[in-house]
């Protein structure tokens, strides 16, 4: 007396609704929904960062898994959507120094002291629990990337050289 319903989840990245898998299987468990989304720190930089969500569907939520048609997309906007605000609260260099703690934080909902149940973020909507998130890269409009970069070298030689001049003496 049932019959199989079909799921719609999107492909690419970034994620969009042009290019769609359809299927009838929903996978519960180890789920990895990768993205590429596009940020503005404060000081009005853009960002490109690479991340893979880690997914499961919680049994206790079972009646609502398929009130979302598209799950993939839907996760990939929410989080898009929160990672945006989020960036806009620091500076270039604070951002890219501290990339990973500001996107984990933001995903897996670690200021909230009231998400004492599980570690990571819920959504109500349709039981999904996003339990970790890899950044897989993060990186700056092409000019910024350079001194970015540039910076970085320089603190390096500097930091062997200093390392250097300590043991000669």
């Amino acid at each position: 007396d049932e019959t199989l319903e079909v799921l719609s989840l999107s492909t690419g990245k970034p994620k969009t609704a042009s290019c769609l898998l359809h299927t009838v299987y929903l996978q519960t468990n180890n789920n990895k929904v990768s993205d590429r989304v596009e940020l503005q720190t404060k000081d009005f930089v853009t960002v490109w960062v690479e991340v893979s969500y880690c997914v499961d569907f919680l049994p206790e939520y079972q009646e609502k898994w398929f009130r979302v048609e598209n799950y993939v997309k839907y996760l990939c906007d929410r989080m898009k959507s929160l990672l945006k605000r989020e960036a806009k609260n620091y500076s270039i260099e604070k951002f890219y120094a501290d990339a990973s703690d500001i996107i984990r934080n933001v995903v897996l909902y670690l200021k909230n002291s009231e998400n004492l149940q599980k570690e990571g973020r819920i959504f109500q909507e349709n039981g999904m629990w996003v339990h970790d998130v890899e950044i897989l890269s993060v990186r700056a409009e092409e000019a910024v990337q350079k001194m970015i970069d540039s910076y970085q070298k320089s603190t390096i030689e500097k930091t062997l050289e200093l390392s250097a001049a300590e043991k000669e003496l």
